[in-house]
């Protein structure tokens, strides 16, 4: 059985109408669910005492101290603020 081609444009006109077509949509705004890296991760902020651990953070993680507004970077040597001093040793 042969489709012709006004067929095919049928096919495609009623699919594109049908919920079937925005039921599969993708976006490109990823939600946690969906992303590779959980956004908490990479934006992750909150009260010093709430910061990774040494054995959870990788180096060069970020976190931003919302009780002291200080933003720190995770190296080998512990927590760094902006100018590279370290702010807390491993813990």
């Amino acid at each position: 059985m042969e489709i012709d081609k006004k067929q095919v444009e049928d096919i495609i006109k009623e699919y594109l109408q049908s919920q079937t077509f925005t039921d599969r949509k993708t976006t490109d705004t990823p939600t946690d669910a969906l992303s590779s890296v959980n956004r908490r991760y990479v934006n992750l902020n909150g009260v010093v005492a709430d910061r990774p651990k040494s054995s959870v953070a990788s180096v060069g993680q970020s976190f931003y101290a919302t009780d002291t507004n200080i933003p720190m970077t995770y190296s080998a040597g512990g927590w760094r603020n902006g100018s590279g001093s370290i702010v807390a040793l491993n813990n």
